[in-house]
């Protein structure tokens, strides 16, 4: 029986790690539309140690992605003690991926050469690709793992405030190389595009509305409704209204956006009186909605 639950377990954890991978590859696969595509010859450094290779590659004609990876070794290396040598590992094994896939792709010609559109539409894709490495839960190395390995020995620092200083370290190396200020205002730019998008995304698409509705009467055929017509859940809350000194009945039931016009007629037709209130919800996980566990860490 144990062997069984063990096997279980061990088929669980591989197939999340496999889930892991594959956001982690497809997000390799973005970095690089967005460095190739809109970055690399737009001398826009927007951040990360990719943003050091852009302009090493501008001087040297040194391939980003073998670039990263050397920059990111060291990193590594001072981060076993702290972060552990699995951590790192995976780190390193994370960046050498993402560097065979930008330099495999650096082929790719840049496609414009107006900066505001590579500000724009690296930012967007640069963005998403984040948002899918921090779906996988893995470490992708360089800066990264930089501001994990700081933040486990100086704690007083936010890990936003380290990226910050990080990134903002970077951008003002490019305007130096380039000698254009031009250049760290782009990166900036580009910078604050991908972290909208990034966080636009992790916030959830799965968007949904939450209703209290607040019912003197008809509060079981409202519920009833729900349930059936619906197939939604609700959950009921005793309350005191004070302004009448009556108690209410109040329930919660969350919905989906294009829902919320039915379950508006449906309140107001079994009781007009009721009192409700929509409370947006940025992302619903659980059943009906997203699968709450589509991505935990191999360790867990």
């Amino acid at each position: 029986m144990k062997s069984h639950e063990t096997n279980d377990k061990l088929s669980a954890k591989v197939i999340i790690l496999l889930k892991q991978s594959l956001f982690l590859f497809v997000a390799d696969i973005g970095y690089a539309l967005a460095l190739n595509l809109f970055y690399v010859q737009n001398n826009i450094a927007a951040g990360g140690l990719a943003g050091v290779a852009t302009v090493l590659n501008y001087y040297f004609c040194w391939p980003i992605g073998l670039t990263v990876l050397i920059m990111t070794l060291p990193i590594a290396v001072a981060g076993i003690k702290i972060k552990g040598k699995t951590y790192v590992f995976m780190a390193i094994l994370t960046t050498l991926i993402y560097s065979l896939v930008v330099d495999v792709l650096s082929f790719l010609p840049c496609i414009t050469d107006d900066k505001i559109v590579a500000v724009v539409f690296g930012g967007i894709i640069y963005g998403s690709s984040s948002a899918l490495s921090i779906k996988a839960r893995m470490s992708t190395g360089g800066t990264d793992l930089l501001a994990k390995i700081i933040i486990t020995k100086a704690r007083r620092f936010s890990i936003g405030t380290l990226y910050m200083i990080i990134d903002g370290t970077i951008v003002l190396f490019a305007m130096f190389a380039y000698n254009d200020i031009s250049a760290g205002i782009y990166a900036i730019m580009a910078i604050a595009m991908s972290s909208i998008v990034t966080d636009k995304l992790t916030s959830g698409f799965n968007r949904a509305q939450m209703f209290y509705i607040f019912t003197d009467k008809n509060a079981d055929k409202i519920t009833n409704a729900i349930l059936s017509d619906m197939n939604r859940g609700v959950t009921s809350i005793n309350g005191t209204g004070k302004f009448s000194n009556s108690e209410k009945e109040i329930l919660l039931a969350v919905v989906k956006p294009c829902e919320t016009p039915i379950l508006k007629d449906l309140v107001h037709r079994l009781d007009p009186k009721a009192f409700v209130v929509l409370v947006p919800a940025n992302e619903i996980i659980g059943n009906g909605f997203d699968d709450i566990n589509l991505t935990g860490t191999f360790s867990e």
